[in-house]
Protein backbone atom coordinates (compact mmCIF):
# COMPACT_ATOMS: atom_id res chain seq x y z
CA UNK A 1 0.00 0.00 0.00
CA UNK A 2 1.55 3.29 -1.10
CA UNK A 3 -0.29 5.61 1.27
CA UNK A 4 1.39 4.34 4.44
CA UNK A 5 5.03 4.94 3.39
CA UNK A 6 4.09 8.32 1.89
CA UNK A 7 2.47 9.39 5.16
CA UNK A 8 5.51 8.07 7.01
CA UNK A 9 7.85 10.24 4.94
CA UNK A 10 5.65 13.30 5.46
CA UNK A 11 5.68 12.54 9.19
CA UNK A 12 9.51 12.49 9.14
CA UNK A 13 9.49 15.91 7.48
CA UNK A 14 7.02 17.24 10.07
CA UNK A 15 9.04 15.84 12.98
CA UNK A 16 12.28 17.38 11.68
CA UNK A 17 10.51 20.74 11.32
CA UNK A 18 8.99 20.60 14.81
CA UNK A 19 12.31 19.52 16.28
CA UNK A 20 13.84 22.66 14.81
CA UNK A 21 11.09 24.78 16.43
CA UNK A 22 11.70 23.14 19.79
CA UNK A 23 15.50 23.32 19.54
CA UNK A 24 15.38 27.08 18.95
CA UNK A 25 13.78 27.52 22.40
CA UNK A 26 16.44 25.54 24.29
CA UNK A 27 19.71 26.46 25.93
CA UNK A 28 21.50 24.18 23.43
CA UNK A 29 20.50 26.50 20.62
CA UNK A 30 21.56 29.59 22.55
CA UNK A 31 24.89 27.95 23.45
CA UNK A 32 25.65 27.01 19.84
CA UNK A 33 24.76 30.43 18.49
CA UNK A 34 26.83 31.99 21.23
CA UNK A 35 29.87 29.75 20.86
CA UNK A 36 29.81 28.35 17.32
CA UNK A 37 27.82 31.11 15.70
CA UNK A 38 25.74 28.75 13.54
CA UNK A 39 23.05 26.19 14.30
CA UNK A 40 25.11 23.03 13.95
CA UNK A 41 22.75 20.94 16.10
CA UNK A 42 19.67 21.27 13.90
CA UNK A 43 21.55 20.69 10.65
CA UNK A 44 23.25 17.62 12.11
CA UNK A 45 19.77 16.07 12.23
CA UNK A 46 19.62 16.30 8.44
CA UNK A 47 22.59 13.94 8.27
CA UNK A 48 21.32 11.61 11.00
CA UNK A 49 17.76 11.06 9.71
CA UNK A 50 18.71 8.76 6.78
CA UNK A 51 21.27 6.78 8.79
CA UNK A 52 18.86 4.28 10.47
CA UNK A 53 17.32 3.46 7.08
CA UNK A 54 20.77 2.78 5.65
CA UNK A 55 21.76 0.65 8.64
CA UNK A 56 18.62 -1.44 8.22
CA UNK A 57 19.12 -1.85 4.48
CA UNK A 58 22.41 -0.74 2.95
CA UNK A 59 21.09 -1.55 -0.52
CA UNK A 60 19.24 1.79 -0.29
CA UNK A 61 22.56 3.67 -0.34
CA UNK A 62 22.73 4.12 -4.10
CA UNK A 63 19.09 5.19 -4.27
CA UNK A 64 20.02 7.87 -1.70
CA UNK A 65 22.81 9.11 -3.97
CA UNK A 66 25.56 7.58 -1.83
CA UNK A 67 27.67 6.47 -4.76
CA UNK A 68 30.92 7.37 -6.47
CA UNK A 69 29.83 6.33 -9.95
CA UNK A 70 30.91 8.97 -12.47
CA UNK A 71 32.41 10.97 -9.59
CA UNK A 72 35.04 12.68 -11.78
CA UNK A 73 32.57 14.14 -14.26
CA UNK A 74 30.14 15.03 -11.46
CA UNK A 75 32.93 16.76 -9.55
CA UNK A 76 33.98 18.69 -12.63
CA UNK A 77 30.40 19.78 -13.27
CA UNK A 78 29.93 20.86 -9.65
CA UNK A 79 33.20 22.81 -9.43
CA UNK A 80 32.51 24.56 -12.75
CA UNK A 81 29.05 25.62 -11.57
CA UNK A 82 30.33 26.79 -8.18
CA UNK A 83 32.79 29.05 -10.00
CA UNK A 84 30.11 30.20 -12.41
CA UNK A 85 27.65 31.06 -9.63
CA UNK A 86 30.13 32.54 -7.18
CA UNK A 87 32.84 34.35 -9.16
CA UNK A 88 30.85 36.81 -11.37
CA UNK A 89 29.06 38.51 -8.48
CA UNK A 90 32.24 38.57 -6.42
CA UNK A 91 34.20 40.08 -9.31
CA UNK A 92 31.49 42.67 -10.05
CA UNK A 93 31.49 43.97 -6.48
CA UNK A 94 35.30 43.87 -6.25
CA UNK A 95 35.81 45.91 -9.43
CA UNK A 96 33.19 48.45 -8.33
CA UNK A 97 34.59 48.72 -4.80
CA UNK A 98 31.41 47.31 -3.24
CA UNK A 99 32.77 44.00 -1.93
CA UNK A 100 31.86 43.55 1.75
CA UNK A 101 31.63 40.53 4.01
CA UNK A 102 28.15 39.85 5.38
CA UNK A 103 27.86 40.98 9.04
CA UNK A 104 27.17 37.42 10.20
CA UNK A 105 30.36 36.16 8.55
CA UNK A 106 32.45 38.98 9.99
CA UNK A 107 31.22 38.19 13.51
CA UNK A 108 31.28 34.39 13.27
CA UNK A 109 34.47 33.87 11.26
CA UNK A 110 34.93 32.94 7.63
CA UNK A 111 36.34 29.43 8.26
CA UNK A 112 33.53 28.62 10.68
CA UNK A 113 31.02 29.90 8.11
CA UNK A 114 32.58 27.90 5.26
CA UNK A 115 32.50 24.70 7.34
CA UNK A 116 28.88 25.25 8.26
CA UNK A 117 27.74 26.10 4.73
CA UNK A 118 29.68 23.31 3.02
CA UNK A 119 29.04 20.38 5.36
CA UNK A 120 26.05 21.21 7.54
CA UNK A 121 23.94 23.01 4.93
CA UNK A 122 24.91 22.02 1.38
CA UNK A 123 25.87 18.37 1.98
CA UNK A 124 23.43 17.80 4.85
CA UNK A 125 20.40 19.27 3.06
CA UNK A 126 21.20 17.40 -0.15
CA UNK A 127 21.61 14.14 1.77
CA UNK A 128 18.22 14.63 3.45
CA UNK A 129 16.21 15.99 0.51
CA UNK A 130 17.76 14.83 -2.78
CA UNK A 131 19.12 11.72 -1.07
CA UNK A 132 16.68 10.40 1.53
CA UNK A 133 13.35 11.99 0.61
CA UNK A 134 13.72 11.85 -3.16
CA UNK A 135 15.16 8.34 -2.97
CA UNK A 136 12.34 7.07 -0.77
CA UNK A 137 9.58 8.75 -2.77
CA UNK A 138 11.12 7.26 -5.93
CA UNK A 139 11.12 3.83 -4.31
CA UNK A 140 7.44 4.13 -3.38
CA UNK A 141 6.09 5.98 -6.42
CA UNK A 142 8.54 4.93 -9.11
CA UNK A 143 10.21 6.98 -11.86
CA UNK A 144 7.96 6.54 -14.88
CA UNK A 145 8.93 9.79 -16.64
CA UNK A 146 12.00 10.36 -18.79
CA UNK A 147 13.57 13.64 -19.88
CA UNK A 148 15.97 12.28 -22.46
CA UNK A 149 18.20 10.20 -20.17
CA UNK A 150 17.08 11.56 -16.81
CA UNK A 151 14.42 9.29 -15.29
CA UNK A 152 12.17 10.85 -12.66
CA UNK A 153 8.74 10.63 -11.07
CA UNK A 154 6.36 12.34 -8.67
CA UNK A 155 9.04 12.08 -5.98
CA UNK A 156 11.00 14.86 -7.70
CA UNK A 157 8.08 17.29 -7.33
CA UNK A 158 7.08 16.23 -3.80
CA UNK A 159 10.66 16.55 -2.58
CA UNK A 160 11.05 19.97 -4.22
CA UNK A 161 7.83 21.13 -2.58
CA UNK A 162 9.00 19.93 0.84
CA UNK A 163 12.31 21.73 0.34
CA UNK A 164 10.42 24.92 -0.52
CA UNK A 165 8.09 24.54 2.46
CA UNK A 166 11.07 24.10 4.79
CA UNK A 167 12.39 27.48 3.61
CA UNK A 168 8.93 29.03 3.66
CA UNK A 169 8.83 28.18 7.37
CA UNK A 170 12.30 29.57 8.16
CA UNK A 171 10.90 32.62 10.02
CA UNK A 172 7.91 30.65 11.38
CA UNK A 173 7.96 29.18 14.88
CA UNK A 174 4.73 28.94 16.92
CA UNK A 175 6.72 28.06 20.04
CA UNK A 176 8.25 31.54 19.92
CA UNK A 177 5.12 33.35 18.68
CA UNK A 178 6.70 33.88 15.26
CA UNK A 179 4.22 33.52 12.41
CA UNK A 180 5.95 35.12 9.41
CA UNK A 181 6.35 33.17 6.16
CA UNK A 182 9.07 33.60 3.54
CA UNK A 183 7.14 33.32 0.25
CA UNK A 184 10.03 34.62 -1.86
CA UNK A 185 12.29 32.03 -0.30
CA UNK A 186 9.65 29.37 -0.98
CA UNK A 187 9.44 30.22 -4.68
CA UNK A 188 13.21 30.47 -5.13
CA UNK A 189 14.11 27.29 -3.26
CA UNK A 190 11.32 25.23 -4.84
CA UNK A 191 12.57 26.22 -8.30
CA UNK A 192 16.16 25.48 -7.26
CA UNK A 193 15.08 22.12 -5.83
CA UNK A 194 13.43 21.09 -9.09
CA UNK A 195 16.64 21.78 -10.96
CA UNK A 196 18.81 20.07 -8.34
CA UNK A 197 16.43 17.13 -8.30
CA UNK A 198 16.77 16.67 -12.05
CA UNK A 199 20.56 16.85 -11.79
CA UNK A 200 20.37 14.29 -8.97
CA UNK A 201 18.35 11.95 -11.20
CA UNK A 202 20.73 12.51 -14.11
CA UNK A 203 23.94 11.86 -12.18
CA UNK A 204 22.64 9.29 -9.70
CA UNK A 205 24.71 10.88 -6.92
CA UNK A 206 24.93 13.88 -4.61
CA UNK A 207 28.35 15.31 -5.55
CA UNK A 208 27.22 17.72 -8.25
CA UNK A 209 24.05 18.89 -6.48
CA UNK A 210 25.91 19.50 -3.22
CA UNK A 211 28.47 21.65 -5.00
CA UNK A 212 25.80 23.64 -6.88
CA UNK A 213 23.99 24.17 -3.58
CA UNK A 214 27.25 25.35 -2.04
CA UNK A 215 27.82 27.77 -4.90
CA UNK A 216 24.51 29.46 -4.20
CA UNK A 217 25.21 29.59 -0.47
CA UNK A 218 28.68 31.08 -0.92
CA UNK A 219 27.24 33.95 -2.89
CA UNK A 220 24.23 34.83 -0.75
CA UNK A 221 25.75 34.13 2.67
CA UNK A 222 29.41 35.21 2.53
CA UNK A 223 29.02 38.70 1.11
CA UNK A 224 26.54 41.55 1.11
CA UNK A 225 24.47 41.20 -2.09
CA UNK A 226 24.45 44.50 -3.99
CA UNK A 227 22.50 45.46 -7.14
CA UNK A 228 25.68 44.79 -9.13
CA UNK A 229 26.39 41.34 -7.74
CA UNK A 230 22.67 40.53 -7.80
CA UNK A 231 22.54 41.29 -11.51
CA UNK A 232 25.66 39.19 -12.07
CA UNK A 233 24.03 36.32 -10.17
CA UNK A 234 20.93 36.45 -12.37
CA UNK A 235 23.09 36.26 -15.50
CA UNK A 236 25.17 33.48 -13.96
CA UNK A 237 22.01 31.52 -13.18
CA UNK A 238 20.81 31.82 -16.77
CA UNK A 239 24.13 30.47 -18.02
CA UNK A 240 24.13 27.77 -15.31
CA UNK A 241 20.63 26.73 -16.29
CA UNK A 242 21.81 26.23 -19.85
CA UNK A 243 24.83 24.21 -18.69
CA UNK A 244 22.70 22.02 -16.41
CA UNK A 245 20.01 21.40 -19.01
CA UNK A 246 22.65 20.46 -21.57
CA UNK A 247 24.16 18.08 -19.03
CA UNK A 248 20.76 16.60 -18.14
CA UNK A 249 19.90 16.11 -21.80
CA UNK A 250 23.37 14.87 -22.70
CA UNK A 251 24.47 11.53 -24.07
CA UNK A 252 26.00 9.88 -21.04
CA UNK A 253 23.91 7.10 -19.58
CA UNK A 254 22.31 8.08 -16.31
CA UNK A 255 23.28 6.14 -13.23
CA UNK A 256 20.51 3.76 -12.25
CA UNK A 257 19.76 3.99 -8.53
CA UNK A 258 19.05 0.64 -6.93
Amino acid sequence: MRLRPILGLLAVFALVTMFGWWLSTTSINRLLFGEAGWNYAFHTVFILVPVPFLLLDWSRAESYGVTLKHWRSDLQLGVALVALLFVPGLLADFLLGELELAPQVASRGILNTLLFLAVFVAVAEEFLYRGFFQGEFNRVLGRPCTLRRAKFGVGLFVTSLLFGIAHLLNPFNPLRDQYSLDWIGFAATTALALLLGLVRERTGGLIAVSLVHLGVLLFVRLFVVTPYSGSALILAWLVSLGVLLRYILGRREAAEPA
